[in-house]
């Protein structure tokens, strides 16, 4: 004889109010993880830039990018599937609640610093950031325990499933930032700068373009580190991202032996072209196409070797 589910199964019959709250919270946390899934798919090395300042080391930020894209579109897709949206809800909850964990153990460093999610909104670290992260923990709990019945948190059937969307999307993710590194060096920067009322042919001389906002404490600290360097035949033009009228001092303060670029006109082409999420941002040319790209984590000083290398630095 047939049992009754015991009143406080999950699997119990449910009132329509729960189905439907299970559907609403699923769509707007497959929102969430889809729009932050898929900028780190199709802006891998902007995302990875982004995750170095929340203390991923640089040499693994573009895997982790690459990881995170395909975790939390497989997460969304398998929330959206009523079927399978248990197993989804479940690495959901694994992910957020991973990184509140990981947040609260480096709280003290991460205070006030952007959390990296997404590029459209400044999620900085914070009372706040836990209170949201705690509300998304919540709606993909409500997801998952208020599913349909035939929906389960762990079975073969999600499992033989998932194989073929996670599969397409790690080989979408790693394609992806494999293009992206490629399409990146090799890039043409524009024709020419203005510097100190003249234009200059960025493609008639070896140029480093520094790229930098006067303000920031980890741009000066890359000046004055490129400042013991020797650029010799190298011509190299610093271009403030904000507050051009503020760069001079910058130069000064870190003795870079840079030539000023100010044009609003310039750094608009600039940006057009190079692609980066926050300063202190480099490229090294030669011939006006972009040899090395140095991004915000790359500022070390194994990276003079590498200048050296191809010719940037004198011996």
């Amino acid at each position: 004889m047939a049992h009754p589910p015991h009143p406080l199964s999950p699997n119990a019959g449910l009132p329509g109010w729960k189905r439907f709250s299970s559907h609403l919270a699923a769509l707007l946390m497959a929102v969430v993880f889809v729009a932050s899934g898929g900028y780190k798919m199709l802006m891998p090395l902007d995302a990875a830039e982004r995750l170095t300042q929340v203390l991923i080391p640089g040499n693994l930020s573009v895997a982790a990018a690459v990881t995170l894209a395909i975790t939390e579109l497989f997460a969304a897709i398998m929330l959206l599937m009523p079927r399978y949206r248990r197993f989804g809800a479940a690495i959901m909850l694994a992910m957020l609640v991973a990184f509140c964990i990981y947040v609260g153990v480096n709280f003290e460093r991460l205070q006030g610093e952007d959390c990296g999610c997404f590029p459209w909104i400044k999620r900085a670290v914070g009372p706040v950031f836990f209170i949201s992260n705690g509300v998304m923990i919540l709606l993909a709990g409500i997801a998952g325990w208020w599913a349909s019945h035939s929906s389960s948190w762990w079975s073969p059937r999600p499992v033989r499933t998932s194989v073929v969307v996670l599969g397409a999307l790690t080989l979408l993710s790693v394609g992806s930032a494999a293009w992206a590194s490629a399409r990146e060096t090799g890039l043409e920067a524009p024709a020419t700068l203005r510097v100190n009322g003249q234009v200059l042919s960025l493609a008639d001389a070896p140029t480093f373009l520094y790229l930098y906002d006067p303000e920031c404490a980890h741009c000066l600290q890359s000046a004055k580190m490129m400042a013991q360097w020797k650029w010799g035949s190298t011509r190299v033009l610093a271009v403030p991202t904000i507050n051009p009228e503020w760069g001079q001092f910058l130069l000064n303060d870190s003795g870079f032996p840079a030539q000023l670029a100010t044009d609003p006109e310039d750094l608009k082409a600039l940006r057009a072209v190079f692609e980066f999420a926050n300063p202190p941002y480099g490229v090294a040319l030669k011939r006006g196409r972009a040899r090395i790209v140095v991004r915000y984590a790359d500022f070390v000083p194994e990276l003079e070797g590498k200048l050296r290398a191809e010719g940037f630095l004198a011996e």
